[in-house]
């Protein structure tokens, strides 16, 4: 989007060439740099919110100063760079930063929920690669977010935007404040406590929640339903919705999100180890050696140093000669020949009904897509196991159990759903019961046998 009529198009040493985006405290766009050539994402500092007194104001400029000193410190491929920050006196007044080609993550899932398992592997490897990094700096960033993760065309993951981050034994908006976004609050967040560096990881594990099943685990119609959830609430398994996930992957998001700090993953670095592991299983696979047929796992017989025992080739004693073997063998042969000749009779007279490896397939797919839409429903997820049951009953129409279990999901969606003044609820007016016609009266022979009935 072009700036428009009244807007700058040019700043300092910048030239404005589009609008990128917009938010509370300004504007961001892409320009590029006169001398340098070089294209940058210039945030212009201009808060649109209104300060109740010097203290407020004073306390957002520390954190635009803040975020600039922290952002000059780190320099990591799986972090924004900052490349200059500009001053009105004391106050910083822009920040240029990395142009990073490509679209947040939080745009990616609107288009995509949940993501394949291995792009949002690697998207979570990186965002805990940053954070391995940024911690190792002693920076906290306390807003981890999809829409604070940059997806470059080149499918690498960079967390940015260090607004409210802060050192580690900073007590700058530190207790008694509650800075994040409730949705991916750490529980110490919400309860304003002491902030460490595994709240970061907390919320790392509420995005990788999020990019595997596709919803918000502590989602609710309101911040404080969101709040409690966040400190109360024990999310499913992602296992449970998303049965194509691995348990391993499972077991990495619940550690990330345990409720208190201390048993959560020590560091990034430990998590991103998990991650690792699942990314590239034969890792620590036994050493290869080539031979002609290809490659073999290397044997203790391998070894030169090996000694020779009375097993080995050189020192192996004659055996018994051929004729001694077949007079050993042979009765075991005819026995083992009228076992297999009986057994395959009997085999063939019986009816058989083999199931093919693709008919396996389809079982446990059809099985898999069935469990997924049970996990959300379970979960309280309605809509979303409403739209699993309607793809499930589009493919596999003949199946009542998940039509009945469609309906009920409906049903729960329809009570949960907030009320809104606005829509009014009209009962239709029933219609009248048509008059049944006049009886004809009754004949004479009727007359006479009701007359001898009375009598």
């Amino acid at each position: 989007m072009e700036p428009g009529p009244d807007e700058q198009r040019s700043f300092g040493e910048y030239e404005i060439e589009r609008l990128l985006g917009k938010g509370s405290i300004g504007k961001v766009y892409l320009a590029r740099h006169r001398r340098l050539g070089r294209r940058v994402a210039l945030k212009m500092i201009r808060p649109e919110q209104r300060f109740d007194d010097d203290v407020d104001r004073a306390e957002f400029h520390k954190r635009l100063q803040r975020e600039a000193e922290l952002c000059a410190s780190l320099h990591h491929p799986n972090v924004v760079t900052l490349f200059e920050a500009g001053y009105d006196g004391d106050v910083v007044n822009f920040l240029a930063t990395e142009y990073v080609e490509g679209e947040p993550l939080q745009a990616r899932l609107k288009r995509t929920r949940p993501l394949p398992l291995p792009e949002a592997l690697g998207i979570a490897a990186d965002v805990l690669r940053a954070l391995a990094y940024a911690h190792g700096k002693g920076v906290i960033h306390r807003d981890i977010k999809p829409a604070n993760i940059l997806i470059a065309s080149t499918g690498e993951a960079k967390i940015t935007d260090f607004g409210i981050a802060r050192p580690v034994n900073s007590s700058l908006t530190g207790t008694n404040s509650l800075l994040g976004t409730p949705n991916y609050m750490s529980p110490e967040q919400v309860k304003s406590g002491s902030i460490t560096t595994r709240a970061d990881l907390f919320s790392a594990g509420v995005v990788m929640y999020e990019m595997l099943t596709g919803v918000k685990p502590f989602a609710a119609p309101d911040i404080s339903g969101i709040l409690y959830n966040v400190v109360n609430l024990d999310p499913t398994p992602v296992d449970k919705l998303n049965p194509t996930v691995p348990r391993a992957v499972s077991k990495i998001v619940s550690r990330l999100l345990e409720k208190s700090p201390v048993t959560r993953y020590k560091s990034a670095a430990d998590a991103l180890e998990d991650v690792g592991r699942v990314l590239n299983p034969s890792g620590s696979s036994v050493p290869l050696q080539p031979t002609e047929d290809g490659l073999r796992t290397r044997s203790t017989l391998d070894d030169a140093t090996t000694p020779l025992n009375a097993t080995s080739p050189a020192r192996r004693r004659r055996g018994p000669p051929l004729l001694a073997w077949v007079i050993i063998l042979l009765p075991f042969t005819i026995l083992g020949g009228s076992a297999w000749f009986f057994r395959a009779r009997a085999r063939a007279e019986t009816p058989q009904g083999e199931i093919t490896r693709e008919q396996r397939e389809r079982f446990e797919a059809k099985r898999r897509e069935l469990d997924a839409a049970r996990a959300f429903y379970a979960a309280g997820h309605y809509e979303e196991a409403v739209k699993r049951y309607d793809a499930f009953i589009a493919r596999y129409p003949d199946s009542p159990a998940a039509v009945a279990e469609r309906d009920a999901a409906r049903h729960k969606l329809i009570v949960d759903m907030p009320i809104d003044d606005e829509i009014t609820v009209t009962k239709p007016r029933p219609k009248p019961k048509p008059a049944e016609p006049p009886k004809p009266p009754p004949s004479r022979w009727e007359r006479v046998k009701r007359w001898f009935r009375e009598k």
